[in-house]
């Protein structure tokens, strides 16, 4: 694991394999860039504001931000995390798979 630091938010980049790391390297510089410490907008209206129309997916998100749902073969464990104070959690997982969990709701998409 190690910090890859975005626009004010210090991400943890979670690698299983050290070999793996050149792709999670690749994949926390572009996936997290729409988020910023700076916006006045929480996590979730920032990736929309980026992204436009998000789509809900069903699933939970376990403590540690692991995704489990029907949907999925397997559970999928964060590539990347987030803990921004006062705006929440985010995961990333492999797949364009998101979500945001605060202490009112929790929400989960795919990025593409």
């Amino acid at each position: 694991m190690f910090i890859h630091h975005v626009n004010g938010i210090d991400w943890l980049v979670i690698t299983a394999f050290e070999e793996l790391k050149t792709i999670f390297i690749e994949e926390a510089g572009t996936i997290p860039s729409c988020f910023s410490t700076a916006s006045e907008l929480n996590l979730i209206d920032q990736a929309r504001r980026s992204y436009g129309y998000l789509s809900t997916l069903s699933g939970t998100i376990t403590d540690t931000g692991t995704f489990q749902s029907q949907d999925n073969e397997e559970d999928l464990d964060p590539m990347l995390a987030c803990l921004v104070e006062g705006r929440g959690r985010v995961f990333i997982y492999h797949g364009g798979f998101v979500a945001f969990v605060d202490d009112e709701q929790t929400f989960i998409t795919r990025m593409d």
